[in-house]
């Protein structure tokens, strides 16, 4: 299991700790309905290391978290690419959406926008 896996799993099962909030929102959506229980990472398109992640709720709603758990993470206007994983949704997602090289989640952040991430045609169940 992954590092960030683990600290991500410590924070929502409420081991002292409050979830951090106040990042970045965002949506995750499939043909405008949510997707719930999607790890969302988020890379700058000019680096392969990930600046942060979410949890979708049962609305699709995320906010940004730092990629060390830290704190919120505010992102600042420019490129920006997600990944996805599913961590229990029952739906399956494309593999071209697992893959950093392959997403077609890719857009331009201007502050103040919700990040609205769609993807098209899945069956969810």
């Amino acid at each position: 299991m992954g590092t960030w896996l683990v600290v991500m799993l410590a924070m929502l099962s409420g081991c002292g700790q409050r979830p951090i909030t106040g990042g970045t929102s965002g949506v995750l959506l499939t043909d405008g309905n949510p997707i719930p229980d999607v790890l969302v990472r988020i890379y700058s398109t000019d680096a392969d290391t990930s600046l942060g992640y979410a949890v979708t709720s049962g609305d699709g709603s995320f906010e940004l978290v730092a990629q060390d758990s830290t704190g919120p993470l505010h992102l600042e206007p420019g490129s920006y690419i997600m990944v996805l994983e599913s961590v229990g949704a029952p739906t399956e997602l494309p593999e071209e959406y697992l893959d950093r090289d392959s997403t077609p989640l890719k857009m331009e952040w201007t502050s103040g926008d919700v990040l609205k991430l769609n993807v098209p045609g899945l069956s969810l169940n």
